[in-house]
């Protein structure tokens, strides 16, 4: 028997179908491309056009829905469509990495839920194996019965309330938008919108230029922070046994959980911005979180708090990753390889900007009072302040930068402007590169870039300046490891 997940429960070895919402949830991308289309060249017969080809849309999604069929059995879950290009999906609870609920609006108007299946590594780690469709509660009963398969091992009951460590209030959220984008980034934004003002102030009117400026600062700076805003509103996390749970979102409602096992790394982050308030976030790294909804976003397991706050929180939800191993800074050799690079960016920029100030200058030479007198050399002012700050930037980064290593732990910090630090276990290390410029050759250091597995696909995290050796042991203990047995591949694999 096949029915449909509005009306059969999930019951092992029986086949169902999605809730029959998903043809709308598929087709609504087509209307509203079609929409644009058609309002764009509505002359003569293309709007008939337009929807005769909305109708093949909805009547494609409906076959491949009614084609389609899910069946949970002892040991994995089989998604078959039988249509012209058939296809069998078999995955195996022993390989699921997590099983993650989104509910966005279509699913909230129809009162149902998105089941998203991930079996996933490397470049496919931003995609779900599966994603499911069915009646929020039935929905619910699934998960709650796949998350005791995952791994062959039962969970702890979630029947039991788990109060939070820490609480994050709606002014935590818009902190958390506002101020975790990172510096780079929201001085980008800021720029445009400062030469939008100057084109403002130099034209007669809003002049294509400022129009533009403004819609880059819109797209870089606010758009950034306002879906960070949405995306984390209701934030709340908690661990329960060996399983983080995390559960946020406005419009669109994530519910995540995955086991501590599959954490390969855990960041500490601090903007400029969050520093000067004494805050820093948490982010994981975790194999098997794609939503599937073009997002490449890392799990955060803590909004920006105050360090304090964000240390208690990190030692409740991931005390695997707290390290107690100390740090070395950079040896003096690499002060002259940061200085070469110091320099040699300084030189680029000064070229960079002699055109624009040419023309800066030419433009606002004649503008009468002050502004006549300052904005001419305002642009070789900035790119001396701009060098200035490369300078100071190079001498930061040497100061900041570290490197540690422990009995399990190691760890990385960079960052001279937006702080890093990365805490990365051994077993979880895919693979150890150590490059050697020219230039640090001549001051006998390298760099060291270790390759993770993540919830974007393939993440990499780079070291600063030390000797080869020094990096080199990161590889040597993760293979004496592997020698010696204290790495257990079955924990391990994903």
């Amino acid at each position: 028997m096949t029915g449909t997940a509005a009306d059969v429960p999930a019951r092992q070895g029986e086949k169902i179908r999605c809730h029959p919402s998903i043809i709308v949830e598929r087709s609504l991308s087509a209307l509203v491309v079609l929409a644009v289309l058609a309002t764009q060249l509505g002359q003569g017969a293309v709007p008939a056009v337009f929807a005769l080809l909305f109708v093949a849309v909805v009547l494609f999604n409906y076959r491949q829905w009614s084609r389609t069929t899910v069946q949970f059995n002892a040991t994995d879950v089989v998604v078959e469509r039988d249509t012209l290009f058939k296809m069998k999906k078999t995955l195996p609870y022993a390989k699921m990495a997590s099983v993650n609920v989104n509910r966005g609006i279509v699913n909230r108007v129809f009162g149902t839920s998105r089941l998203q299946i991930n079996i996933n590594s490397g470049s496919g780690a931003t995609v779900p194996e599966a994603v499911l469709t069915f009646r929020e509660d039935v929905a619910e009963e699934i998960r709650a019965g796949l998350a005791e398969r995952l791994c062959g091992r039962e969970t702890v009951s979630e029947d039991e309330p788990v109060e939070p460590v820490v609480t994050f209030s709606p002014a935590d959220v818009i902190v958390h938008g506002l101020f975790s984008v990172s510096t780079y980034q929201t001085a980008s934004g800021f720029a445009f919108l400062a030469y939008s003002a100057f084109q403002l102030y130099t034209s007669a009117g809003v002049g294509g230029g400022a129009l533009v400026s403004l819609l880059m600062f819109f797209v870089v700076q606010l758009a950034p922070s306002v879906s960070l805003i949405f995306h984390y509103y209701n934030y709340r996390v908690y661990r329960r046994g060996d399983t983080i749970h995390l559960e946020h979102g406005l419009i669109r409602t994530y519910t995540t959980s995955f086991d501590v096992s599959r954490i390969n790394a855990v960041r500490v982050k601090r903007t400029l911005a969050a520093r000067l308030l004494g805050r820093s976030c948490i982010e994981a790294e975790v194999v098997g979180l794609a939503s599937g909804s073009g997002e490449s976003l890392r799990p955060v397991l803590c909004l920006l708090k105050d360090d304090a706050t964000q240390q208690r929180l990190l030692e409740e939800l991931v005390p695997e990753f707290v390290d107690g191993h100390a740090r070395e800074r950079q040896p003096e050799e690499a002060k002259g390889v940061l200085l070469v690079r110091a320099a040699i960016a300084s030189l680029v920029l000064v070229l960079a900007a002699a055109y624009p100030s040419v023309y800066v200058y030419r433009e606002t030479a004649a503008i009468p009072g002050i502004a006549g007198t300052v904005l001419p050399f305002a642009l070789p002012l900035a790119t001396a302040a701009a060098a200035l700050a490369i300078c100071y930037a190079t001498y930061v980064s040497y100061r900041v930068t570290e490197f540690g290593t422990g009995a399990d732990l190691f760890s990385f910090v960079n960052g001279a402007v937006d702080r890093e630090t990365v805490v990365m276990n051994y077993d979880k290390v895919q693979m150890v590169r150590i490059t050697q410029g020219p230039v640090a050759r001549l001051f006998g250091v390298a760099r060291g870039r270790v390759y993770l597995l993540s919830a974007v696909g393939g993440a990499s995290v780079s070291s600063g300046y030390f000797a080869g050796s020094r990096l080199a042991a990161i590889g040597e203990t993760v293979m004496e490891r592997i020698a010696s047995g204290e790495y257990d591949w079955r924990k391990n694999s994903v």
